[in-house]
């Protein structure tokens, strides 16, 4: 430390870099031929109406920890237009869709993706971000045409019907260590 002519402490140019200053790490890139596809709810994800930077920042840390998601993987993530700021910033290698608003809104942006974009034809494997039982018959539509299928949800979220649909469930609710969301 050195001192100023004010009494003031300064830190010397060596402090540790802040957690979220650093790019979450993800998992080496899968295997030839496993394409992986994540369609995320923010708002879902975050447990909130209104996301902040800072919880939308470790919910993407936390989701790439227990997820695994590996480089190469494609991300999509919805959000209303007042949490479309904070996805974005928090998921910067993401394509962020075009903000619905609405009880429904990030929903919406991404079952109009499982329905226009050919997932089963693209990808091998889907996780779903989100607990909302919407997305039941859809998911079910993608394994009926041979997608793997993952719900990634908080448990409280999680309905009975999504649950049901997917082949695989992770919950985001488990306690991480730190190791876990440093990267």
């Amino acid at each position: 430390m050195n001192a100023c002519s004010n009494g003031v402490r300064l830190m010397d140019a060596k402090a540790p870099v802040r957690l979220l200053d650093r790019p979450a790490e993800m998992a080496p890139a899968r295997a030839a031929g496993e394409r992986v596809v994540h369609l995320l709810d923010m708002e879902n994800l975050c447990n909130a109406a209104d996301v902040r930077g800072i919880d939308a920042a470790l919910t993407m840390r936390r989701y790439i920890a227990v997820v695994r998601a590996a480089v190469g993987d494609h991300i999509i993530v919805a959000a209303s237009h007042h949490n479309a700021l904070a996805s974005g910033l928090a998921w910067r290698s993401a394509r962020l869709l075009p903000p619905r608003s609405g009880v429904n809104g990030a929903d919406e942006a991404l079952r109009e993706v499982i329905a226009t974009e050919d997932l089963a034809g693209r990808f091998t494997t889907i996780y779903l971000g989100s607990g909302d039982g919407i997305f039941a018959q859809d998911l079910s539509a993608l394994a009926a045409a041979g997608m793997r299928t993952h719900v990634v949800s908080r448990s409280r979220n999680l309905s009975r019907a999504l649950r049901l649909s997917a082949h695989d469930v992770t919950l985001l609710d488990r306690p991480l260590s730190t190791k876990d969301v440093v990267a």
